[in-house]
């Protein structure tokens, strides 16, 4: 059963990618993560930038599927929950670029 909740925030996905906030919202992340180095959870974003978890994790599922600008990285405790996770990261071929 859809409810208004859930039709609320597919129309709130559909309307920041529509007006290119979600192309600024996911330049932020990359950016942040391009500067820090390391994985990184949705929450951990989302209390480093000041952004909503709902947004974090839609910005990274666009980079994981289909901007393919990051990748999943080994499941580890995450440093704000302390709850297991599976963090993302810059592809090795980006981190690279970075590294020096």
């Amino acid at each position: 059963m859809r409810t208004a909740a859930t039709e609320t925030s597919i129309d709130a996905f559909h309307a920041h990618r529509g007006a290119g906030k979600a192309s600024a919202q996911r330049a932020r992340i990359l950016n942040f993560i391009k500067a820090r180095g390391g994985d990184w959870s949705i929450g951990e974003l989302a209390k480093a930038l000041s952004l909503e978890k709902s947004t974090v994790s839609a910005r990274i599922w666009e980079a994981l599927h289909e901007t393919h600008e990051l990748a999943e990285r080994p499941k580890r405790k995450d440093r704000v929950s302390r709850i297991t996770i599976r963090p993302v990261g810059l592809l090795h071929a980006q981190r690279g670029l970075f590294d020096a």
